[in-house]
């Protein structure tokens, strides 16, 4: 997509870069391309007031644009590390059922449930970051589930009835992980990425047709470049919750992994 490879880059880098591609044509044509556009209007009369208008109209869609968007990638993101925290709590239940278990199958299904943590909170959660789907966490999802299926409960002892409620907790469990798998591909479409960048190009444009001394214009044009710079490289980053190394981290799946290593060594 247009913006991914911001995504690989540090923060300060990745700002400094997005303000320098949009800080550097914006000084240049305040230098070469203003005194032709301002040539365009000299001799109009209250040119600058008319301008001054249209600035802050189109200033004012362009503002609002931004703002749905900031909102939409923020939403995303928390909904993303929503469902990171419900995997994660629905496999504290799943791991408290399967203790209930006899031998052999207990520990059979703890550890298929430890592998799959560190499959997820290492190799699975960096294809996770390159919109990948870990495929040795599916073998061991379908490990697990094997194994569940295939224990046969008692008459006596409630054995039945914990089962039945370790199935049901299982299922959730698969529910929460589809929904965070499902979470990478959340992205704004790259046809609003274009017109956020034209919008931002029109908005420097408008800011050439003032007829003021070129000193005024750098500043002025650079202090609103600048600006949109910084929206748009937040709005960049937030996109794709997990992608890169600003994505987000399997904290909730480390605490699990971590409670169930410390459980099953006492």
């Amino acid at each position: 997509m247009l913006l991914d490879w911001l995504h690989s880059l540090p923060i300060g880098v990745g700002a400094f870069v997005v303000c320098m591609i949009f800080l550097v044509p914006t000084v240049l044509g305040s230098i070469v391309v203003q005194p032709y556009v301002a040539r365009l209007f000299r001799g109009e009369k209250d040119v600058n007031t008319v301008l001054g208008f249209l600035l802050n109209a189109f200033a004012l869609y362009f503002g609002v644009l931004l703002a749905l968007l900031s909102i939409a990638v923020f939403e995303n993101r928390n909904s993303a590390e929503e469902a990171v925290d419900r995997e994660a709590g629905q496999l504290v239940s799943v791991y408290r059922n399967m203790r209930h278990y006899p031998e052999p199958l207990r520990s059979q299904l703890i550890g298929a449930l430890k592998d799959y943590l560190d499959e997820e909170t290492g190799p699975g959660w960096g294809a996770q970051r390159r919109g990948e789907v870990s495929v040795r966490g599916v073998e061991l999802t379908n490990q697990m589930h094997e194994l569940l299926s295939s224990f046969r409960p008692g008459a006596e002892g409630g054995e039945g009835v914990r089962h039945a409620e370790a199935l049901k907790e299982f299922d959730e469990f698969i529910e929460s992980r589809q929904h965070r798998i499902a979470s990478r591909g959340e992205r704004i479409p790259q046809i609003m990425w274009y017109i956020v960048i034209a919008g931002s190009v029109m908005n420097v444009f408008v800011v050439w047709m003032f007829d003021v001394r070129r000193s005024t214009h750098i500043i002025i044009g650079s202090t609103l470049s600048l600006f949109i710079a910084l929206v748009i490289y937040m709005i960049a980053i937030l996109d794709e919750p997990f992608r890169g190394r600003n994505g987000l981290q399997p904290d909730g799946l480390i605490a699990v992994r971590d409670q169930v290593k410390a459980q099953e060594r006492r």
